[in-house]
């Protein structure tokens, strides 16, 4: 077959097609904007399912795909022309589309960035960073990595409204959920990865994904039972990634989706807080997890003690973070094993094990390892700030769409506690970003 593929007859064969759909779908989506808007979210959700989680999908082609790659030190030449060529294609079919939808782009942030200063100049760190990394290439890769997804992340924000963004959240997800059904990579202990790679990953996007479908289902008389079945296939999904910590977010997910109608009801100085008391209840029950009382977690949730070696290694850390508090390593500039001795993170070892952790297994904590707690205290503002907008929306849009930034929020702040994600080409990213400019926009129209 290999042989077949390399014959330049076929290959070029190969191409033409390539090109002729490309121009048949470049026609259609000039003279159809319906059509148009199909074919980007078609092409948004290729994204999206590539980035999924904070490990992306790992599977051909979208392995490929993931614009992490591109910032690889082992991506190779014909896969950074191959990434290239296809979004290329991308942009190009589009183009008819995006020659409209682009002209109010600029708008759209500078409402978003006003709005949310915090955000804003956490984003020109993230472009600058390059300045104070001592990986100056590394720093310059992933730091337009991660500004591409965050302006592609911009534009999906500003374009759809959350009734179009629920719909397509969640077939996306869905996707993941069937092809990680088929593709269940269990580990010897038979606690499955899916496509994302890792349990803990696979088993907080399936949590999350559950969640998603139970509350369609709820609101969603006419398709409540297809959507209760995906919901349990994603529970099982649960299930099987052997998580203690993401059962207990499907508690905090479900039990924040029915305080919805409460919070409606109260005053807007009332509500947040109450969404406040709600998150500071649920990090203490997440803390509960990371103290691993045993009769609770190892018991009730089948799960090991391996929660205690991360705060073993968080001290270390903070105490690096220390050395460079204000703007941090830069991106992507603090876990870098290859560079031996010479690593930022040399040293950082759970002594007991001698695990050498490859990230923080904390998001907050990986964001200050590349930003200082500079760039961490200017997220924790900007997610403040979108807490009061997220409240001031459910007060005023139709539940369930009203209640999903402060899901975003909720899910975010939990997932990052003991794993990464917050920071860099993921979902989690991806979908905060989305957040952030929708709230923008809805809470200033209302206005």
């Amino acid at each position: 077959m290999k042989e077949i593929i390399r014959e330049p007859l076929f290959l070029l064969i190969l191409v033409a097609i390539a090109v002729i759909v490309m121009m048949l779908m470049y026609q259609a989506v000039a003279r159809d904007q319906k059509f148009g808007i199909k074919v980007e979210k078609f092409f948004g959700g290729i994204l999206l399912f590539a980035i999924s989680g904070a490990t992306g999908a790992g599977v051909m082609p979208f392995s490929k795909l993931h614009p992490a790659v591109m910032a690889g030190r082992d991506t190779t030449m014909p896969t950074v022309v191959g990434q290239i060529v296809i979004y290329g294609a991308f942009l190009f079919i589009l183009s008819p589309r995006l020659r409209s939808t682009l002209k109010d782009y600029l708008k759209a942030l500078l409402i978003t960035m006003t709005s949310d200063p915090s955000l804003a100049v956490l984003l020109f760190m993230i472009s600058f960073s390059v300045l104070w990394s001592d990986s100056t290439d590394v720093s310059l890769k992933n730091g337009l990595v991660i500004l591409e997804t965050t302006f592609i992340a911009i534009y999906i924000g500003k374009q759809y409204s959350w009734q179009e963004l629920y719909p397509w959240w969640r077939t996306v997800n869905l996707f993941v959920l069937l092809w990680s059904l088929v593709k269940t990579n269990g580990d010897a202990a038979g606690c499955w990865n899916g496509i994302l790679g890792h349990k803990n990953q696979f088993s907080f996007f399936m949590a999350q994904t559950s969640v998603l479908w139970f509350l369609f289902a709820f609101y969603s008389p006419k398709n409540r039972r297809l959507a209760i079945v995906f919901g349990l296939l994603a529970s099982l999904g649960v299930q099987k990634g052997c998580s203690g910590a993401s059962r207990i977010l499907v508690v905090i997910l479900l039990g924040l989706c029915f305080y919805f109608s409460v919070i409606k009801k109260l005053p807007v100085q009332w509500a947040v807080v109450s969404v406040i008391l709600f998150l500071i209840i649920s990090i203490g029950l997440a803390i509960v997890v990371i103290n691993n009382l045993e009769a609770i977690v190892v018991g009730g949730l089948q799960k090991d003690m391996t929660l205690t070696g991360r705060t073993e290694f968080w001290p270390q850390i903070v105490e690096k973070i220390n050395e460079r508090p204000v703007f941090g390593y830069g991106v992507a500039g603090f876990w870098q094993p290859w560079r031996g001795l010479e690593n930022p993170a040399h040293g950082i070892i759970i002594v007991k094990s001698q695990f050498v952790p490859p990230h923080s297994h904390n998001g907050f904590l990986d964001l200050a390892c590349d930003l200082g707690w500079g760039g961490l205290i200017l997220f924790v503002l900007s997610f403040l700030n979108n807490i009061v907008k997220g409240v001031v929306y459910l007060t005023r849009a139709r539940l369930p769409e009203g209640g999903l930034p402060l899901f975003i929020l909720t899910y975010t702040l939990m997932t990052n506690l003991t794993e990464t994600g917050l920071f860099g080409s993921t979902s989690v990213w991806f979908w905060y970003i989305v957040m952030s400019v929708r709230l923008s926009l809805d809470v200033s129209e209302k206005s």
